[in-house]
């Protein structure tokens, strides 16, 4: 990983990570908050990806007009579509990228939950080492969650001390970083291990829920997109497949703690989709239907205001004929 990413994504992510635990006091509690609170931040992005979404979604019967027009030609059929997405001012991207952006997230807090001791600790590799040889953990052979370990093994050091650092856990920090003592159990899981596929056991919950969450997700994303493109809704069905199937493998691959953030991101979501749909989708049909309202005025004025001219003409020259 390198180091601009620790330091620009995941070390933040780790401080607010941090900050919402010591709230709450609950490492579990506190990665659900914190899917809420990204789901919060990117609202703004949510939004304007939805209108996109809508206006293409309104714009389907004179895509499908081109396609049957321009079917054989490919090239044409692409600079013709772009010409109607600037005529109404559609970006069929901007729908797209909310979908992308808790991906980086998630990768940052995957590190900030595999090393906890450096990304919200705050310790450097130096007092990790030392940490790691006081309670006899290998960091050569302890794997990638070898700090998880550490941070275990410290935080049982702290209960059987009767809840104070032990003295040579202080000496070794010296008051660098935060010293925390973190549970990683949560409903009677603990976040810290991994799923194994091969090894039946209470945490197969986890990766199971995150493939169910992703199949709802998306269905309800497609439900309330109410999409007629074909090839739109052929892709949507394709990704009911794929993620729920993608969520299921990293579930068994990755930290419970992962599976927790991403169960919760995909109900966020969900609820998410809900209510933005409705809410936007009600302003545009009002918005439309104060403009179809607006439209019909003037053409009934233009035809009261035309009768009346003819009304007119007529009654002169009935005047003009009975003047002769």
């Amino acid at each position: 990983m390198g180091e601009i990413f620790g330091l620009v994504i995941v070390r933040p992510l780790g401080l607010i990570l941090l900050g919402i635990f010591k709230t709450v006091g609950s490492y579990g509690l506190a990665v659900i908050l914190f899917a809420l609170l990204v789901k919060l931040i990117c609202i703004p992005l949510a939004i304007k990806g939805k209108k996109s979404m809508l206006a293409m979604n309104a714009l389907n019967k004179e895509m499908q007009q081109l396609q049957k027009k321009y079917a054989n030609n490919r090239v044409k059929l692409n600079e013709e579509m772009q010409k109607l997405y600037d005529k109404h001012g559609v970006n069929p991207m901007s729908g797209c990228l909310p979908q992308f952006i808790p991906l980086p997230i998630m990768m940052g807090l995957y590190y900030a939950v595999q090393q906890p001791l450096k990304f919200m600790m705050g310790f450097d590799q130096t007092i990790i080492d030392k940490l790691a040889a006081l309670v006899n953990v290998d960091t050569a052979t302890a794997g990638f969650y070898g700090q998880i370990t550490i941070a275990e093994k410290l935080g049982q050091m702290f209960t059987d001390n009767g809840g104070v650092w032990p003295e040579a856990v202080t000496n070794i920090t010296n008051g660098a970083g935060e010293l925390l003592n973190i549970d990683f159990h949560f409903l009677g899981l603990n976040l810290a291990q991994t799923p194994s596929i091969t090894n039946p056991s209470i945490l197969w919950i986890i990766p199971i829920l995150s493939g169910a969450t992703a199949f709802l997700s998306s269905f309800v994303m497609q439900r309330m997109q109410s999409m007629q493109n074909s090839a739109a809704a052929s892709q949507m069905k394709m990704m009911n497949v794929i993620m729920p199937l993608m969520s299921l493998y990293f579930g068994f691959i990755l930290p419970g703690t992962i599976g927790i953030y991403w169960i919760f991101n995909n109900i966020f979501a969900c609820v998410q989709e809900i209510v933005l749909t409705t809410y936007l989708r009600g302003k545009k049909e009002k918005k439309d239907a104060e403009e179809f309202a607006r439209v019909e005025a003037e053409k009934e004025a233009k035809r009261a205001a035309h009768k009346a001219a003819q009304l007119e003409q007529s009654q002169n020259a009935k005047k003009k004929k009975g003047d002769k």
